[in-house]
């Protein structure tokens, strides 16, 4: 009867943790980059730039490039070229303000 009893806990422990939201795992693998590319992309090629802060989803931020193709390229956050691109745009968009 002890047996069954214990396995009778762990599943309503499950199920509680389950309906409360609860991440039974560490989040890894649930990252939507494996990994990133710190390769250059031209602005002219890029629809959209893409930012996803770190969470209980991913421990890490990720920026996700979607080029006019419609490929999606994961981008270092390091990446120099980025860093450049995203300050000019916030110039450009102050200055239509």
């Amino acid at each position: 009867m002890g047996r069954a009893a214990s396995v009778t806990i762990l599943i309503l422990l499950l199920c509680a943790v389950t309906a409360q939201g609860i991440p039974i795992l560490v989040a890894h693998g649930r990252c939507h980059c494996t990994g990133t590319s710190a390769k250059v992309i031209p602005p002219k090629s890029i629809r959209s730039l893409k930012f996803i802060p770190s969470g209980s989803h991913c421990e890490n931020a990720e920026i996700i490039v979607t080029l006019k193709n419609e490929k999606k390229v994961c981008v270092d956050l390091e990446a120099k070229w980025l860093e450049i691109l995203i300050k000019k745009g916030n110039k450009h968009h102050k200055g239509t303000k």
